[in-house]
């Protein structure tokens, strides 16, 4: 049952791929000016600000399948110019080979484009894969990593560097799992910590949860940075994230939620991780170091809420979804079947997920979304303090 469904799936994706190149053609491609920095050059040793301060932003799904378009690149750019951030996370489905009929060479080029877009900004950043970007494996994540790590300002990547600590594994095909340390304005004290964590390749769900090896690696990290809280950025949402929707107006244990799920579909369910043993072996993780401010996912392309949810008594964690930041999604486009669907997702502001820590504990996220007026004016929305 399992085979035929992934076999129908598969043959629907090669269908899809088609009809993508004979809608939206393949000449659209806009060459980036790179910083023209060489890989190295550059200190990418984060710290925090004067104020004592540090930004992050969060991009999604930017689910790029065959070029990238004007409109989405004028969202990133108003997006990123409006975040001033310290640093930049992309969280999964930078792309969808799946839909390019298996060309490896065009991934490879929307791969490179990405990464010559990043660089242009000299912003430091950093990325996990979703469950898309390896699919099919028209390219593997090690491909793709090859590619993104030529950026001067990429924080990550197949080799060690001093500027985070890494765990990867061939067998588990895990390879983005990164704690970043901030740094104290001055000095070499780590005042805060980034924690990336990749995801499986996967078309169909229930997707596979997280690996022990990867939850041994933020129990490492935890072990060894005792006293830092940090905030963790990966793909797919755990099956806290449905909990906590379900519970929203429950105050004992959401204790704040903001946002929703935007959807022309009544009962609409999203697609949280469906391994209970990982995810258990996680949220006991999560419980015993107590250490993570936030948890910030994509993968619901409609879902934009976070909430302040209580995984146990004296454990509070921020669950948030980032917004989608790009018009890069072909499927709203060509080959969703209902128009109330479609004209969702075409009027759907992009944006990003801002995340501010500071030294003395105050930490805050909010929603940055595309004001839809024509004029790429960013407002922002749905504030959490925690």
């Amino acid at each position: 049952m399992k085979k035929s469904k992934l076999l129908c799936i598969l043959l629907m994706v090669a269908l899809m791929s088609t009809l993508v190149f004979c809608f939206a053609g393949c000449d659209n491609y806009i060459d980036f000016k790179s910083s023209g920095k060489e890989k190295g050059s550059v200190d990418l040793t984060l710290r925090l600000d004067e104020n004592n301060n540090f930004k992050i932003l969060q991009l999604t799904d930017i689910q790029f399948t065959d070029y990238m378009g004007k409109n989405s690149i004028a969202v990133l750019d108003s997006v990123i110019d409006y975040a001033d951030a310290d640093l930049i996370v992309l969280t999964g489905d930078q792309i969808s080979p799946e839909y390019l009929g298996g060309r490896k060479a065009k991934s490879r080029k929307i791969v490179q484009q990405i990464t010559m877009y990043m660089d242009s900004k000299e912003v430091p950043w950093t990325l996990c894969f979703g469950n898309h970007d390896g699919a099919m494996g028209v390219l593997t994540k090690r491909e793709m990593l090859k590619e993104y790590q030529k950026s001067a300002y990429f924080i990550g990547g197949l080799e060690e560097s001093q500027y985070f600590e890494s765990y990867s594994n061939f067998k588990e095909d895990t390879y983005c799992n990164y704690f970043i340390p901030i740094y104290a304005h001055e000095g070499e004290e780590v005042e805060y910590g980034v924690f990336v964590m990749d995801c499986a390749t996967s078309l169909v769900s229930p997707y596979d949860g997280y690996t022990i090896g990867q939850i041994a690696f933020y129990n490492e990290m935890s072990k060894k940075y005792p006293d830092v809280r940090m905030s963790m950025y990966t793909h797919e949402p755990t099956q806290e994230f449905q909990t906590m929707y379900d519970n929203r107006e429950n105050v004992e244990l959401v204790r704040e939620f903001k946002g929703e799920i935007e959807s022309p579909e009544d009962g609409k369910v999203y697609y949280p991780t469906k391994n209970p043993e990982s995810n258990e072996m996680l949220r006991q993780s999560l419980i015993a170091n107590n250490n993570v401010d936030g948890i910030y996912v994509g993968h619901d392309h409609l879902s934009n809420f976070a909430g302040i949810y209580k995984m146990a008594d004296g454990c509070e964690i921020i669950l948030g979804f980032g917004r989608m930041s790009s018009y890069g999604y072909h499927e709203w486009k060509y080959f969703m079947l209902s128009s109330s669907k479609r004209k969702l997702y075409k009027n759907y502001p992009r944006g990003g997920r801002i995340v501010e820590v500071s030294k003395d504990g105050n930490y805050v996220t909010y929603d940055v979304l595309d004001s839809k007026d024509g004029k790429r004016t960013m407002t922002t929305r749905n504030e959490i303090v925690k």
